[in-house]
């Protein structure tokens, strides 16, 4: 068979886990045939992606293949190990009060509460359990989210591996900052801490001039132009900024030609969201645009 052939075979997969999606569900625990083995997944860079759907027109659990989101989690653990999850189109139905054989849209906290019974009971998948991982920021506002084959215990030590959030207090807040390590980014080079340098904000008494904004090297630009593969009209070109994650920084490194020797990058107080992470790949999330 084609690597043609094959791809579109995978991104045709399509089984229904579970065709009625009731109130009370308590267990999420499926068995099925003929899915597609972990190496040819890896192969073409695919996960695998779980729908909960209930409407007035369906109420289902299907799963299907996509092309894996590319980002600091997904680059680490082998893409057999995830499912990607999605509520977007689910409000719970419930049986109406007048008529039993007729559904109505149940409560937002009915949808909530089975949403969180789900993610926190996880979901097997041919004798392998999938628990709640992580999302980013964007994937909380489409409610969808990562499902990890460990343990709990297992995935909140990988979490807290990935940065200090000890300090951090608040749970939205927390959640926001793990949420970076699932953003969508490229993977660009490896940077090494010595390699870069801490610089203070420009600010006054009430405003921050340079608030998300370090530099970058000749050296390291030409770099991750060429890892990312940056061009216009089949050239490769210059940004003049790039929008990155590194370590514990968010924010943009814009080009700074006069930056030579052994820094390559600066990152201003206002890119550190936190501290401890020990990825030091500098991934990027976009770039400015030759129009």
């Amino acid at each position: 068979m084609s690597n043609q052939s094959s791809v579109k075979r995978l991104r045709s997969f399509q089984r229904t886990l579970q065709p009625v999606i009731k109130l009370d569900d308590q267990a999420w625990s499926y068995n099925i045939s003929r899915l597609p083995n972990s190496a040819e997944l890896s192969r073409q860079g695919l996960v695998k992606s779980v729908s909960v759907v209930s409407n007035d027109e369906r109420q289902c659990i299907t799963l299907k293949l996509e092309q894996a989101p590319q980002n600091r989690v997904t680059s680490v653990e082998p893409l057999e190990h995830f499912i990607l999850i999605s509520f977007a189109d689910f409000r719970i139905r419930c049986p109406s009060k007048t008529n039993p054989n007729v559904t109505e849209a149940g409560s937002a906290r009915q949808s909530a509460d089975y949403i969180i019974r789900l993610l926190q009971t996880g979901i097997n998948l041919n004798g392998v359990h999938y628990y709640f991982y992580g999302h980013s920021n964007s994937q909380l506002k489409s409610r969808s989210c990562f499902l990890l084959a460990e343990s709990v215990e297992e995935i909140s030590r990988k979490v807290e591996q990935m940065g200090d959030f000890s300090k951090i207090k608040t749970v939205a807040k927390k959640a926001k900052r793990i949420g970076l390590l699932f953003s969508s980014a490229v993977m660009g080079v490896p940077l090494p801490p010595e390699r870069c340098e801490d610089i203070p904000d420009v600010q006054s008494a009430d405003y921050i001039f340079t608030d998300g904004c370090g530099l970058i090297a000749p050296q390291l630009a030409e770099q991750l132009v060429k890892q990312v593969n940056i061009t216009y009209r089949n050239k490769k070109y210059m940004p003049s900024v790039f929008q990155i994650r590194y370590r514990g920084y968010k924010g943009i490194l814009t080009y700074e030609p006069s930056m030579h020797g052994k820094i390559l990058a600066k990152f201003r107080d206002s890119m550190r969201k936190f501290k401890g992470a020990v990825d030091h790949d500098l991934y990027v999330v976009e770039y400015s645009k030759v129009t």
